[in-house]
């Protein structure tokens, strides 16, 4: 499985990125990405899509890499997105490193750039991270207690 690492440049690559990430997410199941992030019919996939490139339009910050199999046609097997800041974006948290996601490369133009990296991972993303030298600083929980919860909240909580 000969893997080759792809900088997007342009908004065509996004039906293949977005296909990738929702059958990643969809086996096992995260249903938390099927909460906040993607509604699995035909709509939702190309809302999420339009909403991928929108951001990846207006964020300067932004760089999307994606991974792609050789051995089966170029598709995309992984992508990631990576927000490199020079400055802390968020001023509130004055001491946090800034954020990035996924892949060696990233980590290599945090160094180039000496400053430290951070990812927010699933349990099953945990263990790739590590792999790559990320150090377990701690768990976030998600709080979905809600005042006045009507029945499709409870149904979605229940469903998490």
């Amino acid at each position: 499985m000969p893997l080759q690492l792809h900088r997007v440049s342009s908004d065509g690559e996004f039906n293949e990125i977005v296909q990738c990430i929702c059958e990643s997410y969809a086996t096992p199941v995260n249903r938390v990405w099927r909460l906040f992030r993607h509604d699995p019919s035909i709509a939702g996939f190309i809302e999420l899509r339009d909403r991928l490139i929108r951001e990846f339009r207006g964020d300067p910050t932004a760089c999307w890499l994606k991974i792609v199999d050789t051995d089966i046609g170029d598709k995309v097997v992984g992508a990631a997105l990576w927000n490199t800041y020079n400055e802390n974006p968020y001023p509130i948290y004055k001491d946090h490193p800034m954020e990035a996601y996924w892949w060696p490369e990233g980590v290599e133009e945090a160094d180039r750039l000496n400053l430290e990296s951070f990812i927010e991972a699933t349990d099953l993303g945990k263990l790739i991270y590590e792999a790559c030298g990320f150090v377990y600083a701690g768990t976030n929980y998600l709080e979905t207690a809600k005042r006045n919860a009507g029945p499709e909240w409870k149904a979605l909580e229940r469903d998490m």
